[in-house]
């Protein structure tokens, strides 16, 4: 018998630094089947310019990748106020007040 939290665990840490190409999604084998939260799709997004820098800046301040701390946005933007609040959500809201109030 596994583990089955070990394993959601090993793949939520997995899918937090890796995405999966919609190809990748739709060329799975038969049977072979991941959770939903756990897929990830790839899209494009048009910023203006100065907005994708300060994406960047404030990736950078709290050393995430751009995709990363847009996704945390994202996240927290729909999530289900029933739901537990992810802990990357809560770091992003501390990161994000404590960079206002140094503003």
């Amino acid at each position: 018998m596994t583990d089955n939290g070990a394993e959601l665990e090993a793949i939520a840490e997995y899918y937090e630094t890796h995405e999966l190409t919609e190809d990748e999604v739709m060329n799975a084998e038969p049977g072979e089947s991941l959770p939903a939260e756990s897929v990830m799709i790839t899209t494009s997004l048009r910023l203006p310019k100065p907005v994708m820098d300060e994406v960047r800046r404030r990736a950078k301040e709290r050393g995430l990748k751009p995709t990363a701390i847009m996704r945390e946005w994202i996240e927290a933007a729909i999530a289900d106020l029933d739901e537990p609040v992810p802990l990357s959500v809560i770091t992003a809201a501390v990161a994000e007040y404590q960079h206002r109030k140094a503003s």
